[in-house]
């Protein structure tokens, strides 16, 4: 019989074996039950001699040696919490930039979590080339805007004064369209992922199991960010599909934040309806 260290590097180069992170209490938990089990059972001495028999059969041992290594690699997986990543960071950036159309809810309060005299949330579209958003607050559409970043044209909808504002979209000393960043979650993404960070343990954020990394990096708000004094963000990531779930950044300073980017649907199709606006009917212009 090879000797058991070779045989393990080969079953290591031929498998690769990893328990899913829901799952890693659950099979630790069996382990253990079943550790319980045997230990309540008769002693190993008045039990039937089957090594013998099962080592006769060289596949057979082979195959059980092979049984052993797999069940020592995944109980070192089980307990190692901090074992190999699902997220492929390297491809979470690439995943961003290239979907074609985003959808996601944005909402802002102070650091503290109380509201702010903006909408209690957004319900953002964005394009390369077009942006909306929705705002309510206490369920009903407070504001609405539609901006072309070809023509640089703006449309507000107040709602809460049935009223319409028509404006060329402002740029920034570099020439960028001012605000167009903060808008952007991709954008967000390149700059966390630009700066120092570290990996945080990973959690189930609306029923999906993600991973996540966190910075307190004043470079992510030093590119057309806020002017703060310190900070802490997070991006969490879809173990399953790459994408992220959620970012969210708190930022201290004059006039303290906290930015929330969620419920996302990344490379959707947004045909050009989405961005046409239309002016109710009672609207005037401010």
């Amino acid at each position: 019989m090879k000797p058991l260290k070779k045989l393990e590097d080969k079953i290591r180069k031929q498998m690769n074996f990893s328990a899913a992170p829901m799952l890693r209490s659950e099979l630790l938990s069996n382990v253990l039950d079943e550790q319980e089990m045997i230990a309540k059972n008769k002693s190993a001495q008045h039990m039937p001699n089957i090594r013998r028999q099962i080592m006769k059969n060289t596949i057979t041992r082979y195959v059980a040696a092979a049984v052993v290594v797999v069940a020592v690699l995944g109980l070192v997986k089980l307990i190692d919490g901090d074992s190999t990543s699902g997220v492929v960071w390297a491809d979470v950036l690439t995943k961003v930039k290239a979907s074609r159309g985003i959808i996601y809810r944005d909402w802002r309060t102070d650091v503290d979590d109380t509201s702010t005299d903006v909408s209690d949330y957004e319900i953002s579209y964005l394009t390369p080339t077009q942006y909306r958003s929705e705002g309510f607050r206490e369920g009903k559409p407070w504001m609405s805007m539609f901006d072309n970043r070809e023509t640089r044209k703006r449309v507000v909808l107040v709602h809460f004064q049935k009223g319409y504002v028509l404006e060329d979209m402002k740029l920034t000393e570099q020439g960028n369209q001012k605000h167009a960043n903060y808008q952007n979650p991709s954008w967000w993404v390149e700059m966390l992922m630009s700066c120092e960070y570290i990996k945080l343990k990973s959690k189930v954020i609306d029923g999906v199991l993600c991973e996540g990394i966190e910075t307190t990096d004043l470079a992510l708000a030093s590119k057309d960010g806020p002017m703060v004094d310190r900070l802490v963000a997070q991006l969490w990531v879809s173990v399953e599909t790459g994408y992220p779930v959620m970012f969210q950044g708190k930022f201290y300073g004059e006039n303290s934040i906290k930015t929330t980017f969620d419920q996302f649907q990344w490379n959707v199709e947004l045909g050009s309806s989405v961005f046409e606006p239309k002016i109710p009917e009672g609207y005037e212009q401010m």
